[in-house]
C-alpha cells in the first residue's frame, strides 16, 4: 500500500512543475469524491464517508516530440466506517508509462504499467508494449512483463495469478476494407490454490489463450467485428464474441451481437469467482440487437432485444428508450421500459423468480454556469425479494463552475430495496480539468 500510495504522489508532485518546464502540450485531471452514506439493515446503521482521489497526468511532445508521459491513479481514505474490506486507506497506480512513436512504419513502444487491447488480449501488466506495421499490409505487436495482481482470494495468500506473461499478435489489412488478426497470450503457472469444501483438490488458475479477430466492411453500411479465444490448458473454446453494425438509412442505426462462453475455460482464473471449480460443461450464452432511430433532431427512440442462457437457466431483456434535448442541447431528458424474464436458475437463492420489470426517467440540464440532473429507477419484481416487492433510487445532482476548468457538484440520493431498508447516500465533487501549451499557458 505505502508503494502504491507513493507513486501516486509522486505523479501528484509532478503537477507542481509549471507544464512548459516538461512538456509541450500537457493536460491535468483531477477529481476529489468525498461520499456520504447512511446504511440501514434493519438490524444495523453504518455511516461511510470515503474521501477519494483520482488524479490523471498527460505530458505530450517530451524529448525530441516524440515522446510522451501517462499517469492515472487513486487513493482512498475513509472518514468513518469502513467502505470496504477492513482498511482505512486503500489506491492503486491504474496506469503510468512512457510511449514513444517512431516516424516510420506507424511503430510504438510503451513502458510501465499500462494496459494491452490487441486481438484476444486484454492486459494490465507491469513490462514492455511494442508494435509496428510491416510491409504488404501485415503487422506485429508483442507485450511482455509481470502480471499486475490484485486482491488475495478468499482463503488464499494469492489472487490466482502468475508472475509473468508475455503474449502478442500478427495482422493483414487490406485496405480500409478488412482486417484479420491472429493473437496469443502465456501466462506463468499460478500459485497451487487452498483446497476447500467445494474443490477438495488443489488447483491452480492458468491463463494460456490463442485466438483470432476480424474487422470486415466492404461498405459503410456495414461493419462486422469480432474474435474467437482457445483454451490452450482445458482445449476447448474459450471465447466467441461477434457484433454486427447496419446502417440501412441516414438516422437508422441496427446492431447485433452473439458472445458465446465455456466458463471453465473462459474465467481462467474461476476460483476468483465461485470459490469452486466450475463445471467444464457450463456455458454462458447471450445475443441480442439494437435499433435506434434520429426521428428529429430532437428526438431518438431505439429499442433492443437480448437473450441470456446460462446451464442454470435462460432470460430475455428487452424494452425500449426514448431521449429528447431542448434548448439546443443545454436540456435534455429520457424515459425507459424493460422487462427482464427469466427462469428460477437466474433468480436469488429462496426467491421463486427473476423476473422483473424496470422503469426509469432521467433529466439533466446545463448553463455556462450551473449544471444539474435527476434520475430515477424503479425495479418492480415479479415475486417479492425478501419480502420487498420493489427496488427504488431517486438521484439528483447540481454542480457549478467555479472557472471553466473547476467545478464543484454535489450528488444526493435515497432508495429502498430487498438489501437496504433505507438507504441515504451523499457525495461532494471537485473537479478540474485543464491542458497547457508549449508556452505554459491554458489551451
Amino acid at each position: 500500500m505505502k508503494r502504491t500510495l507513493g507513486r501516486i504522489f509522486s505523479a501528484a508532485s509532478l503537477l507542481a512543475v509549471p507544464a512548459a518546464a516538461w512538456a509541450a502540450d500537457g493536460s491535468v485531471d483531477s477529481t476529489t469524491i468525498v461520499r456520504i452514506e447512511q446504511r440501514d439493515t434493519g438490524s444495523q446503521k453504518e455511516r461511510i464517508v470515503p474521501a477519494t482521489e483520482f488524479l490523471g497526468l498527460d505530458a505530450e511532445k517530451l524529448a525530441d516530440g516524440n515522446l510522451s508521459l501517462h499517469l492515472y491513479g487513486w487513493g482512498r481514505a475513509d472518514l468513518a466506517d469502513h467502505s470496504f474490506n477492513d482498511r482505512e486507506l486503500g489506491g492503486r497506480l491504474t496506469y503510468g508509462f512512457l510511449k514513444y512513436r517512431f516516424k516510420a512504419a506507424n511503430g510504438e513502444a510503451r513502458a510501465g504499467r499500462l494496459f494491452v487491447h490487441d486481438g484476444i488480449n486484454n492486459e494490465q501488466i507491469d513490462g514492455v508494449a511494442l508494435r509496428t506495421d510491416l510491409p504488404g499490409g501485415f503487422g506485429v505487436s508483442a507485450f511482455g512483463g509481470a502480471t499486475v495482481h490484485t486482491a488475495h482470494i478468499f482463503g488464499n495468500n494469492t489472487d490466482g495469478k502468475g508472475n509473468g506473461i508475455v503474449g502478442g499478435r500478427i495482422n493483414f489489412r487490406l485496405g480500409g476494407m478488412l482486417e484479420l488478426g491472429a493473437s496469443g497470450v502465456y501466462e506463468t503457472k499460478a500459485p497451487t490454490l487452498t483446497p476447500t469444501a467445494l474443490q477438495p483438490q488443489p488447483h491452480s488458475a492458468d491463463h494460456r489463450l490463442a485466438g483470432g479477430d476480424i474487422w470486415f466492411s466492404p461498405h459503410k453500411v456495414i461493419e462486422i467485428l469480432g474474435h474467437t479465444s482457445y483454451n490452450t490448458e482445458t482445449n476447448k473454446v474459450a471465447e466467441h464474441s461477434y457484433l454486427l453494425n447496419l446502417k440501412p438509412l441516414q438516422h437508422l442505426t441496427v446492431s447485433g451481437d452473439f458472445n458465446q462462453q465455456n466458463d471453465r475455460s473462459f474465467l481462467y482464473a474461476w476460483s476468483m469467482f465461485s470459490a469452486a471449480a466450475l463445471n467444464p460443461s457450463d456455458q454462458s450464452r447471450n445475443f441480442g440487437g439494437v435499433a435506434s432511430y434520429q426521428a428529429t433532431k430532437a428526438v431518438e427512440v431505439a429499442a433492443d432485444y437480448k437473450h441470456y442462457h446460462r446451464t442454470l437457466g435462460d432470460a430475455d431483456r428487452y424494452g425500449a428508450n426514448a431521449k429528447f434535448s431542448f434548448l439546443d442541447n443545454m436540456a435534455r431528458a429520457g424515459v425507459g421500459y424493460h422487462y427482464l424474464r427469466a427462469d428460477s436458475g437466474f433468480a436469488i437463492i429462496g426467491t421463486p423468480s427473476g423476473s422483473y420489470q424496470e422503469l426509469r426517467g432521467w433529466a439533466m440540464h446545463d448553463t455556462t454556469r450551473f449544471f444539474g440532473a435527476l434520475d430515477i429507477i424503479d425495479y418492480i419484481f415479479k415475486d417479492k425479494v425478501f419480502n420487498e416487492r420493489m427496488a427504488w433510487e431517486a438521484l439528483g445532482s447540481l454542480g457549478y463552475h467555479i472557472t471553466p476548468s473547476l467545478a464543484l457538484s454535489c450528488d444526493f440520493s435515497y432508495g429502498r430495496s430487498p438489501e437496504f431498508t433505507e438507504e441515504v447516500k451523499g457525495l461532494v465533487r471537485l473537479t478540474y480539468n485543464t491542458t497547457f501549451t508549449s508556452a505554459g499557458g491554458k489551451k
